[in-house]
């Protein structure tokens, strides 16, 4: 196979790769592949941002020395206000531009280019094939916002050839909030797809074409909603919500708008237009894009302002013409030879079989006590030439039991490090297999492919999407299940509220019962509860003292983890109870379950890159560099031979 080679100066927009001649299955490396990605982020990396304004986040990719960014239509406002974040450290501020909905594109000009802006040229989707290898660069929220993109590899499910303009195009890398409006690639390193939005399953992932912003780019680089053929989108010029006393609340009123010039203020409610009810925001727009193909000079609006009914008649002066010609970027459309696809990305895997077939012997099950009623299965990995096994610290209980096959042994607790929520555990015989733990840590570069076996399956193939990085703690921390009140004057928290199966309840405790400490903490209010709990870890046992009728009772209760109230669709899937908080950690796009971390992970060397310790996110698998296995394995040695 040729390897896939590039060259894309950012300033000059030129994209040179040679492909292979044909997709057949000898013609596919991974090891080359793996070479082209990496230098493929280094190339279009820089050009990629993260974009903050109006209490929101999102993600952008810069295509001219000029400033145009490309982003998503449910993200961007036009005329509002920007921040953009570039790899480098560099702030610069932008204007929301054109923005379509229905194909869900925006466009955002940079205020402050310089002339040393990095850029990357955009694509052509309409030439993209099944199977073709991509990367999604973009900065999703929650763990380590900061200014390094998180890198997705890919193919393209659906290519979106043939398909009307406005069409959305599909790929397997992988998407989550935040992302909206980051690009994606192909490995000429040219804009391919804006990231728009995902479905169930983990490859629907949907892009807007790049074509669609080459299409409408005049329209884009006019500051206005506007519809597909280009006309804008009338707007009343005000921020509102469906009140629930009938008609459009207003809560602000844009300066030079026609709702200013009609006079209209926050909280007016406009009950019609033109005698037209208003009951959504689809009415208010459906009426005024009437009133402007109809070609009508003036609005009537009805409004109730307090208790007084007001008519008003205003100029309705909105814009009619399609928007004025503007140039593409230099360097748009790069040629490129003919793209192929690979029918080995859809299980990259099967490809490693042999690899993984050798490495796979180091995952064994642990299985341990939290409760009479509560056994918990676990991964762990054996090293090789000693009695040491490695896990999950908050999954492996009481009385851990190593299982290989039909056979059983007991394991002791040598060491719990919680610090990156992981166990040292010691079993009678030394291990015949495992792996070799290195004397020094290997730091594999991003867009290095890992591989994480399984005993029981061909594993899971991803790629290195961030360097390692301390992730702060959000999510894990120690859920009881109970809605507090300061009792009396810091006297302790009285349990207004037990949720029904959660933590305080399977202890015991009930409503009115009022909490005075936590282990050795005293607790006199609400802010003391949320401070001990914050520092603890699901599955945390700890110690309840507390009044009930006057007497002092102590329970001991076992942590939960906080219920997740988002009814988006990537919440809608199986996250580790401690995902969160650790010192040090890799993170990579493998679609793990929970019960597979515990598990090794390694690159197509088979070199020992470190330990699967929690799914995250839909986009995100941490684990803990094998620096840090290495530092533990010398504790539990250090302290056992304090012990003897």
């Amino acid at each position: 196979m040729q390897r896939f080679r590039k060259r894309v100066p950012l300033l000059l927009g030129v994209c040179l790769l040679f492909l292979p001649a044909s997709a057949s299955g000898n013609d596919f490396d991974i090891e080359a592949l793996q070479s082209d990605i990496k230098k493929t982020i280094q190339d279009v990396r820089p050009a990629v941002v993260r974009i903050t304004g109006r209490g929101s986040t999102f993600s952008g990719v810069i295509v001219s020395p000029e400033g145009h960014v490309l982003s998503a239509a449910h993200a961007v406002r036009p005329g509002s206000r920007y921040q953009l974040t570039l790899p480098d450290g560099r702030r610069l501020r932008g204007t929301g531009k054109g923005s379509n909905a229905r194909s869900d594109s925006a466009l955002i000009m940079i205020s402050n280019p310089g002339d040393d802006l990095p850029y990357v040229p955009m694509g052509d989707s309409s030439a993209l094939v099944a199977d073709q290898p991509c990367l999604g660069l973009s900065f999703p929220g929650g763990q380590k916002a900061g200014t390094e993109p998180v890198i997705r590899f890919g193919h393209i499910v659906q290519s979106g050839r043939n398909r009307s303009r406005g069409r959305f195009l599909q790929s397997s890398a992988l998407m989550e909030p935040g992302d909206s409006g980051g690009p994606l690639f192909d490995l000429n390193g040219c804009v391919i797809g804006i990231h728009s939005r995902i479905g169930n399953g983990m490859e629907r992932n949907y892009e807007v074409p790049v074509n669609v912003y080459r299409d409408f780019w005049n329209e884009l680089n006019r500051e206005s909603d506007f519809e597909g053929a280009g006309i804008p989108t009338p707007r009343l010029g005000v921020f509102g919500s469906v009140s629930d006393d009938g008609g459009l609340l207003i809560n602000r009123v844009l300066n030079n708008s026609i709702a200013a010039k009609a006079g209209l203020k926050r909280n007016d409610r406009v009950l019609q237009i033109n005698g037209e009810d208003l009951e959504t925001l689809n009415d208010l727009r459906r009426v005024l894009i009437e009133a402007r193909d109809e070609e009508v000079e003036t609005i009537k609006i009805s409004l109730k302002r307090g208790e007084e009914a007001i008519d008003v008649e205003t100029e309705y002066d909105v814009e009619r013409e399609a928007a004025p010609k503007v140039e593409l970027p230099k360097g748009d459309r790069p040629e490129v030879p003919e793209p192929k696809g690979f029918r080995e990305l859809r299980s990259l895997a099967k490809q490693l079989s042999d690899l993984e077939s050798k490495l796979d012997d180091a995952c064994v099950e642990i299985t341990s006590d939290f409760d009479e009623d509560d056994s918990r299965t676990i991964t762990g990995v054996r090293i090789r030439d000693t009695k040491w096994v490695i896990s999950k610290n908050t999954v492996v209980g009481e009385n851990p039991q190593l299982e290989i096959g039909d056979k059983k042994s007991p394991l002791r607790v040598a060491h719990r490090a919680a610090e990156n929520d992981l166990v040292l555990l010691e079993s009678k015989e030394v291990h015949k297999v495992g792996i070799e733990l290195p004397k020094e840590a290997v730091a594999p570069e991003l867009g290095t492919f890992l591989l994480s076996p399984d005993a029981d399956s061909a594993g899971r193939v991803s790629v290195l999407g961030i360097s390692a990085f301390k992730s702060r703690k959000q999510q894990s921390r120690g859920y009881m299940g109970v809605r507090p009140s300061t009792f009396q004057r810091n006297k302790g928290v009285r349990l207004d509220v037990v949720v029904a199966e959660g933590a305080a309840e399977r202890a015991g405790l009930k409503e009115g019962d009022v909490i005075t400490k936590l282990n050795d903490t005293v607790v006199r209010n609400q802010r003391d509860l949320r401070a001990f709990l914050v520092k603890e870890s699901p599955n945390e046992v700890i110690s309840a003292t507390l009044l009930r009728d006057d007497e002092e009772l102590t329970k001991s209760i076992r942590l939960g983890a906080p219920q997740s109230r988002s009814n988006h669709v990537a919440d809608r899937m199986k996250k580790s109870d401690r995902r969160d908080g650790f010192q040090q950690v890799y993170s990579h796009d493998a679609d793990l379950d929970p019960d597979e971390c515990g598990g090794p992970l390694f690159d197509l060397d088979g070199n020992f890159i470190g330990l699967n310790i929690a799914r995250n996110s839909r986009v995100r698998c941490y684990a803990v560099p094998s620096s840090e296995i290495i530092d533990l394995v010398q504790q539990g040695k250090a302290e056992g031979a304090e012990q003897d």
